[in-house]
Order: structure tokens, then sequence, then C-alpha cells
């Protein structure tokens, strides 16, 4: 992963630890937190587990701004493109 767009200011990452419908974002996570972050040291990533959470990110841009998108059910893979196409 690379560098984010600056006008980006904070990640949130919501999923349940258990739901099979939040299986690929978890799978996500563990497998890119560690190379998002040290691309973006700089940047609040901010991940809540709780049961029967819906698989979403929240990413807060420059004037508030504030992008959702819903990540249920989908793969890693799946996510990884919508997530780039959301941070750009």
């Amino acid at each position: 992963m690379s560098a984010f767009s600056k006008s980006l200011k904070e990640l949130r990452v919501h999923f349940c630890q258990t739901s099979p419908a939040s299986n690929g974002l978890r799978q996500f996570v563990a497998s890119n937190y560690t190379a998002v972050k040290a691309a973006n040291p700089n940047l609040p990533i901010l991940i809540r587990e709780a049961k029967g959470a819906e698989a979403r990110v929240f990413a807060r841009f420059e004037h508030g701004q504030e992008k959702k998108i819903v990540l249920d059910g989908l793969s890693a893979k799946e996510i990884e493109q919508k997530f780039t196409a959301l941070v750009k």
C-alpha cells in the first residue's frame, strides 16, 4: 500500500469479530494494517470490533467531508479494490 491522499484525515474500520460477513475485512486488516500504517504514519486509523457490527470503513477528509463504504460479505481482494478507490 502506498501513501494516501493528503486530504485524508482519519480512517475508521468497523467489523464483527465472528461474523462470516466481516471475514474479508478481518483478513484485509490483518494482512494490510502494518503496510498502511508504515506508509501513512501520521494518519489515525481506528479499528472497532463489535458483535454484530456491519463491515464498513469510514474515511474523513478535509472540511469534515466523510465517505463510508459497506463491505459485508466481500472477499479481501474485493475489499482492497474498494478501499483503494475510497482513499485516493
